[in-house]
């Protein structure tokens, strides 16, 4: 959500590569910001959770794809490009063969951290460089990261007990590794994958601690000084937790469930309670089939974006607080 434009930036997956698009829901209009017109490779084909605000009005984003691995010695690798003042600049691919699937932009260090796929790649890109400081093979795949007060990043690695948290900053040039599992759905759940880790979406809640969302639908608190992560529990029976967004008053805001069954929920911090907010549908019969991501724009809108739908595109959806 971009409050001085009074719009929504959106990240798409689209064969054409345009995949940079803004919405204005005072006259539901949708604008093209025409990336394709670089001409971009055709295997940099969506922005997978990797549209990132700048600070300055402008965005990062790191371009995703889904190439077989028969393809991928010949695919160039996933850019990241920096959009501001109406113009795009690609800043170079931080692992070549290979696309972005999130990043953190840490803009006082100058940093973008990201992972990658389908090769599982951790990286450290330096933006004043244009070259990766450092990176390592996770064998974990997360949907989302995320960057601490002190400006650690952090995401997931298979360790030999199953998918666990690390912590890296560019000040000690390495990982730390930490050993206590987050849980995962097995391998017969539908929307997991051989080294698909847990962790659905992730946010610095801004009282010193992360917050993430798994895959089967539970909540947890990060501190980043204990470094260890507590259950707060789940909103629904249902799997993914797959958005989290800081909400009203100062609860957080998040999205559940998948195959037609999906809904917004609140967390009161102060009170440890969750409040199931409902159903993610129209007066039409349309229901949201799986949420990606959400965004709230500081009133009583919250933007939720559709993903995985087999049947039609997916929607764009706008509900209501209160």
């Amino acid at each position: 959500w971009n409050t001085n434009e009074n719009c929504l930036y959106i990240g798409l997956t689209a064969f054409d590569t345009d995949l940079l698009w803004r919405f204005f829901p005072e006259t539901c209009k949708f604008e093209s910001l025409d990336l394709k017109k670089l001409q971009i490779e055709p295997q940099a084909v969506k922005i997978h959770r990797g549209l990132t605000p700048d600070g300055q009005g402008g965005y990062y984003f790191g371009t995703a794809g889904l190439p077989d691995l028969d393809e991928l010695n010949d695919a160039p690798g996933g850019s990241i490009f920096h959009f501001h003042h109406g113009q795009f600049e690609n800043m170079g691919i931080p692992i070549p063969h290979t696309y972005i699937q999130n990043i953190e932009v840490d803009p006082v260090r100058q940093r973008v951290y990201g992972v990658t796929y389908p090769l599982m790649y951790f990286f450290d890109y330096d933006l004043v460089t244009r070259k990766t400081q450092y990176s390592f093979y996770t064998g974990s795949h997360f949907h989302e990261s995320g960057l601490d007060d002190h400006g650690y990043f952090w995401g997931t690695w298979s360790s030999r007990r199953g998918h666990s948290l690390f912590r890296y900053h560019p000040d000690i040039g390495k990982p730390e590794f930490f050993e206590e599992p987050i849980p995962n759905p097995t391998l017969d759940y539908m929307w997991t994958f051989p080294l698909n880790g847990p962790i659905d979406s992730f946010i610095n809640g801004r009282d010193g601690y992360l917050y993430f969302g798994t895959l089967i639908g539970e909540l947890y608190q990060l501190d980043p000084i204990t470094r260890k992560h507590t259950l707060l529990g789940r909103p629904t029976k249902g799997v993914r937790l797959s958005g989290l967004a800081i909400g009203p008053q100062n609860k957080l805001l998040g999205s559940y469930g998948s195959d037609f069954d999906t809904g917004l929920f609140l967390f009161d911090r102060e009170r440890g309670s969750f409040e199931d907010l409902g159903k993610l549908s129209d007066d039409k019969g349309n229901a949201c089939y799986m949420i990606h991501d959400i965004i709230w724009d500081g009133g009583t809108r919250v933007f939720a974006g559709e993903t995985d739908n087999v049947d039609r595109c997916s929607y764009l959806w706008e509900a209501h607080l209160g």
